[in-house]
């Protein structure tokens, strides 16, 4: 299990790469190198735009297991650059208790696979409370490594994606983590 981890690259199903480097070849629009900006065949290497696409491929789920595997309690993950921000922004939800106690009769966050599965909502005819923290944090494009040539014209370059990946997730584990180890150590 992920413990304290909020996210994590699947290396332990088999294919996993594979899928994922189908989904890059899906995508490759999220690579396209613009106008004024650096590129190889097409392909953007601009660090920020590059792994904001590797991102977005890897949690597209193309079956029920997207590249990048998320802690239980993350409802939501988004990496971008909004236009109304100076820089890039990372935005995870994760499912928290209630604040408060529940009257008899609601319902709020449950795990239906036990310990193991997402945590999901009750059905909808079910009163119920949801309660959810967003966090929001800005990313350091410094720290993301530049890509280094296309795998063919118009397509991006698994290696590179995958240091990409790499460096957002340790971004993110280093700012989720913290908050996933205190509800763990929540009794709700």
């Amino acid at each position: 299990m992920a413990g304290t981890q909020a996210f994590w690259i699947d290396a332990a199903h088999e294919g996993a790469q594979t899928r994922y480097g189908e989904q890059l070849r899906r995508w490759r629009q999220l690579f396209a190198a613009v106008e004024g900006e650096p590129g190889a065949s097409g392909v953007t290497l601009d660090p920020l735009r590059f792994a904001l696409g590797a991102w977005e491929a890897a949690m597209r789920p193309i079956t029920d297991l997207p590249y990048v595997r998320c802690h239980p309690r993350v409802l939501d993950a988004a990496c971008h650059r909004p236009e109304e921000a100076r820089g890039p922004l990372a935005v995870v939800e994760l499912a928290v208790p209630t604040p408060v106690p529940l009257p008899a009769g609601w319902h709020t966050w449950h795990r239906p696979d036990g310990d193991g599965g997402a945590y999901a909502a009750p059905p909808y005819e079910r009163p119920t409370a949801l309660t959810t923290l967003e966090l929001r944090t800005p990313l350091s494009p410094d720290r993301l490594p530049t890509p280094t040539h296309a795998r063919a014209a118009g397509l991006p370059n698994l290696d590179d994606a995958q240091a990409s990946l790499e460096a957002l997730v340790a971004e993110l584990n280093a700012v989720v983590a913290p908050f996933l180890h205190a509800l763990e150590q929540d009794p709700r």
